[in-house]
């Protein structure tokens, strides 16, 4: 360090001397604090010692990440600058620059850029590249486009290389839909029924928002789509979203979970925006995956102020976070749960009301006691009620869990046969109207999971047996 600080002081020394020289130091949040690393040095000492000199005129370039991570830490230093914002151009202002920059490309790579491809480059990247700003990310996209384009259709950049570009890098579906896709989106309703029992409503209104927002009927502000789910527990609200997640957007991974019961004070807005001494448990996951689905439990018991932070992300579809970077709602789901109100539910099912009215009575419940306020329920594309389980349906339930756990005996060569006695079993256990099926896991987990493991590790059952499990005792039968 204290070799650096001598080569400083003497180029500081030149500068002044000389009284014809501007400075200009690039990434000077790796200048100012912080951690000491590569390419990270901390010179406040020296450089306070030089500002104080009408003749040691600098130009200190930071990124709006460093000027609140680093920069603003350190208030000596930023009280001897005067801040100049430099705002990105205009997606008009791009294409000009594009257009500039073409022939150096063009001669660059030996390929030619049609101007559809620049329109489209300006586009794909203003709607899906949030975090870089113009017009670096669209010179990114188009320079590599060009190293990658296929030399099949000759030496064109097209608005398809650029798709492709764009797609891989964002992990985003863009441009034309697949025919994989189309077929995920006409058949939603199906493929979601496989892991879902009952609930056809909240099937139904999350497979329509979504064919209309892929469609691009209208121009959306918001992200793709935004649910409030209501309803007892265990009726199948977070499986819904953990089913969507895995169909649509290919991985239960691409889920990112909130517990809303974490966030009661508005203290607790960093933490989910980010500020300079962590990462935002909202904005980060988002940032870093925007193609995913924000699940936010029990939405009810999250403090009002930060209720009012969705307002923004339902409306405008972005926010931004705790270190003024924006981020990008647009190619997100969101689901909020809660189980607030269920009782109107419950007491609407003992007395056999009709359904279709109890919406508007529990709606009405949770404004009277000011659960939610209207503006916040009507930023959503719907309300979805999540009616409770009949026995029919547990049977149905248990029938996928055991499945579940059939197909992982199949791996091992051992085949499971569930019967329709252990399935009434289980459900006489775990029936619970309040409840729902959240009791049917521990029942199997209990009875069946754990019967099965202890019969593995003690060899009782092994590769090729055929077995059924006793709904009486819960032992384990080795069928001939």
């Amino acid at each position: 360090m204290d070799q650096v600080e001598d080569t400083l002081d003497k180029i500081f020394k030149e500068v002044i001397n000389a009284k014809n020289v501007i400075l200009v130091i690039d990434d000077f949040h790796n200048f100012v604090g912080g951690e000491i690393g590569p390419g990270k040095i901390d010179i406040t000492g020296i450089l306070a010692t030089y500002l104080k000199f009408a003749e040691f005129k600098i130009i200190a370039i930071a990124s709006y990440t460093g000027l609140h991570k680093q920069i603003e830490e350190n208030p000596t230093v930023l009280n001897l600058f005067s801040k100049v914002e430099v705002k990105e151009p205009s997606p008009q202002e791009t294409i000009r620059i594009l257009q500039r920059l073409a022939p150096r490309l063009e001669a660059k790579y030996n390929r030619f850029i049609t101007y559809p491809a620049i329109g489209q480059v300006v586009e794909l990247t203003g709607r899906y590249i949030a975090d870089v700003p113009f017009p670096k990310k669209a010179i990114n996209v188009l320079e590599e486009a060009m190293i990658k384009t296929d030399n099949v259709r000759g030496k064109w950049v097209l608005p398809e290389d650029i798709d492709r570009i764009v797609a891989r890098k964002t992990e985003i579906p863009v441009g034309k839909i697949e025919t994989k896709e189309k077929e995920i989106l006409l058949n939603l309703e199906d493929l979601i029924h496989q892991r879902i029992i009952n609930q056809e409503e909240a099937v139904r209104e999350v497979s329509t928002s979504l064919r209309r927002a892929r469609a691009k009927l209208k121009e959306r502000k918001g992200p793709m789509g935004g649910f409030l789910f209501l309803g007892p527990t265990g009726v199948g609200k977070t499986e819904t979203s953990k089913a969507l997640a895995e169909i649509y957007f290919g991985s239960e991974e691409k889920m990112i979970r909130l517990d809303m019961s974490e966030f009661q004070s508005q203290e607790d807005i960093p933490r989910l925006m980010g500020s300079s001494g962590e990462e935002g448990l909202l904005t980060t996951p988002v940032r870093e995956d925007p193609f995913s689905l924000v699940l936010l439990d029990e939405i009810e018991k999250a403090h009002p102020n930060i209720l009012n932070l969705f307002l923004q992300v339902l409306d405008d579809g972005h926010i931004t976070d705790g270190l003024g970077r924006k981020v990008d709602f647009k190619n997100t789901i969101i689901i909020a749960t809660s189980n607030a109100g269920y009782e109107v539910i419950l007491d609407a099912l003992r007395n056999n009301l009709d359904f279709s009215v109890v919406k508007e009575k529990l709606l009405n419940r949770l404004f009277d006691e000011k659960t939610f306020r209207p503006e916040f329920i009507n930023r959503f594309d719907a309300v979805v009620l999540f009616k409770p389980l009949t026995k029919e349906n547990l049977l149905d339930i248990a029938q996928l869990m055991l499945k579940s756990i059939q197909q992982g005996l199949i791996e091992k060569n051992i085949e499971f046969i569930i019967t329709e006695e252990l399935k009434e079993k289980i459900v006489e256990l775990g029936y619970d109207i309040t409840f729902g099926a959240r009791n049917l896991k521990r029942v199997i987990q209990d009875n069946v999971e754990n019967v099965l493991a202890e019969a593995l590790l003690k060899d009782e059952v092994k590769k090729g047996d055929r077995i059924q499990i006793d709904s009486k005792k819960f032992k384990i039968k080795i069928l001939d």
